[in-house]
Formats: structure tokens, sequence, C-alpha cells
């Protein structure tokens, strides 16, 4: 089952959303750690769990570690050992936080436990670095794109200081970025979460083009650079790699 599919199970029941929270491998997929899961485990307080024995056809599902026992209604589960003091709402729906997923997977303590624990930090880590400042990762990816070309200019046997200044010009200055990221766009050559990234670099309300500099073109060089720190920042040195080589074959 999928996010989608998840959602549309538990509006089919119209469950109260104050009395139950989504928890374990359904958790996960609702917040994206995890493409799919077999079925919704959900934890009930105490007065729901007599509700919905009471007034839905339920099956006896297994105890779980607590020996209380687990029933399910369709591909839900329920049961009522780790029903949490918060959550959080994922389209209007509660969703165990993601820490007390970690201390559930952590008491199975099965191989798949193990597995969607490594999951979840992979997550995380992402999304700790996906949340950096965009002009963050611009300033890092600035320094690592200079690098690159320098490196392309020397190996050409440029070995004059004025010239290679004067045959950088074409690359790292925001005219000649933003002409190669656009030209770059139009082909297509990047993926939707790359240009997420160089659009919310883009579009980043703390830009200050430098003096003699067009705006339009300083915004589109800063996305470039923003995507060049994010790879940078995630060890994507190949992906690097293949954005130089496509400026420089250009």
């Amino acid at each position: 089952m999928n996010k989608e599919q998840i959602i549309e199970y538990l509006q089919k029941y119209n469950l109260d959303n104050t009395k139950y929270v989504v928890i374990s491998g359904a958790a996960m997929v609702l917040y994206g750690i995890k493409e799919l899961t077999h079925d919704i485990d959900i934890s009930v307080s105490k007065d729901y769990y007599d509700y919905l024995l009471n007034n839905y056809e339920c099956e006896y599902e297994t105890k779980d570690i607590n020996n209380e026992n687990v029933y399910y209604i369709d591909k839900i589960n329920f049961g009522k050992a780790h029903y949490p003091n918060e959550n959080i709402y994922i389209n209007n729906i509660p969703v165990e936080p993601i820490d007390e997923i970690i201390k559930l997977k952590k008491t199975f303590n099965r191989d798949k436990d193990k597995e969607d624990i490594e999951l979840i930090k992979k997550y995380l880590k992402n999304k700790m670095k996906n949340e950096i400042n965009p002009l963050v990762l611009a300033y890092l990816g600035d320094s690592v794109y200079d690098v690159y070309i320098r490196k392309y200019l020397i190996d050409k046997n440029i070995m004059k200081v004025d010239q290679l200044q004067k045959k950088s010009i074409k690359y790292v200055s925001a005219k000649g970025q933003a002409g190669y990221i656009r030209k770059m766009i139009e082909d297509n050559f990047f993926s939707d979460q790359e240009l997420s990234i160089i659009y919310r670099a883009r579009n980043h309300k703390s830009h200050k083009a430098p003096k003699n500099t067009d705006v339009s073109d300083y915004k589109y060089s800063t996305g470039l650079e923003a995507l060049i720190g994010y790879h940078y920042i995630n060890n994507n040195k190949k992906r690097i790699e293949q954005i130089i080589d496509y400026i420089l074959e250009d």
C-alpha cells in the first residue's frame, strides 16, 4: 500500500483522528521514508479500542509485545499498547513522531525493523541537508565549481594568472553561469529534485546582485551554485562531474 491508498483506507472507515495514530511501517510511508507497506498499523486510545470492537466486524490478529490483543478491520490493524502522547498530522491523519517509530522498531528488533531504522536515519540525514539555506549551498557550490573550472583551465596549459582569470570569466561570471543553466533546463538535463533546488535558490528573497550584474542572471547563477553545493554535501561527485562536463563541452 502506498501513501494514497493508506489515506483512502483510513478515510473509508471515517476514524476519529483524535483517538488513533498511525504507527510503524504505515507511518513511514506517510512521512515518505519508504514507498510501500503491507497493511496499516494504528494505535488507539482505550475507549476507542472498545468502540471499534463494538461497532465493526473485527478479526483477531495477534498479541503485541505487551501481550495486548491486536485486531484488524480489513487492512487496518489496531491495538492500544503504543498510543503516544503526541503525534504529527499529515493530510489530517495523525502519525506518530519519527523518534517514536525508532523506539518501536528497536523494541521489536527484527531484521526488517533494523532495515527500517537505517531507512529512517537516511531520511533524517537527507532532510537535514535539504533544509540547508539554499544560499549557504550556493556559497559552498561557488567554491567547488570554481575549483573544477580552474583545474580545467590549468589542464589546458594556461599557466599565467591573468590569462586564467580572463578565460574563466566565460564560466564563472553570473551571466555565463545563467546562460548554461538556462540551456540545461531547456534540454531537460535536470531531475525534478534538482530543479526544485535550483528554483528554491533562484527565488530566495535574500538575493542582492553585485553592481552591474543583471538580477535575473545572478539568481540563475545562484541556482547553479546551490545545486553544485547540494551534490557536494551529498557526496554526489559523479553528478557534479556530469554538470561540469555539460558546461565545458557546450
